[in-house]
């Protein structure tokens, strides 16, 4: 198998993976705990592509949103997913500036993509107060902002396990292939 099919066939996986534990995590009501942003940081640091590397958790994300959009009728929400999809490419910048995949890059990327995906996501729902739709949720006040933001917690803390969980799962299990198929080099060898 050739580079570009190895890239392909680890692009596919990557997808099928962030959509089946994104459903997985809508269907048993587990909101947040999902693949999907440590496959964004994964994808920013493997992927020598970039384009490929942002492109695939979109391709993920939007995926999911249609699934949820035809079971539960709100895949397609408000302005706020905008932000959602925004946090992701800036998960996946972040992996496009991770070294090493050394245990202590990836916790600490793994909890800064977190935590800054909480912050944007958060953020749109609070911004999409200012476009009128039936999802708004929060007076668009300072008030309301530290409202979003406090409301966000309980879903922080999955996003926060998920993100540390499967980041180790996918750079363990990469870092692991790696050494067995005596490959030098990590990152940026898809």
């Amino acid at each position: 198998m050739n580079t570009k099919q190895r890239t392909i066939l680890l692009a596919t996986v990557l997808v099928l993976f962030a959509v089946v534990s994104r459903i997985m995590s809508v269907e048993q009501n587990i909101w947040n705990f999902a693949s999907i942003g440590a496959i964004s940081l994964f994808s920013g640091a493997i992927f020598k592509n970039k384009a490929n590397a942002y492109v695939l958790p979109l391709i993920a994300y939007l995926v999911t949103d249609i699934y949820i959009e035809i079971t539960k009728g709100n895949g397609f929400y408000d302005a706020s997913q905008f932000f959602v999809y925004g946090a992701m490419l800036v998960t996946v910048f972040f992996g496009t500036k991770m070294k090493s995949a050394k245990w202590y890059n990836v916790v600490g990327f793994s909890v800064l993509s977190s935590v800054s995906f909480y912050l944007i996501s958060n953020f749109g729902v609070w911004f999409a107060g200012f476009f009128p739709s039936k999802y708004v949720m929060y007076p668009t006040t300072i008030n309301g902002l530290i409202d979003c933001m406090v409301a966000g917690i309980p879903f922080y803390k999955n996003t926060f396990a998920s993100d540390l969980i499967f980041s180790a799962v996918l750079f363990g299990g990469y870092a692991a292939y790696a050494k067995a198929s005596k490959q030098s080099k990590v990152l940026a060898s898809a």
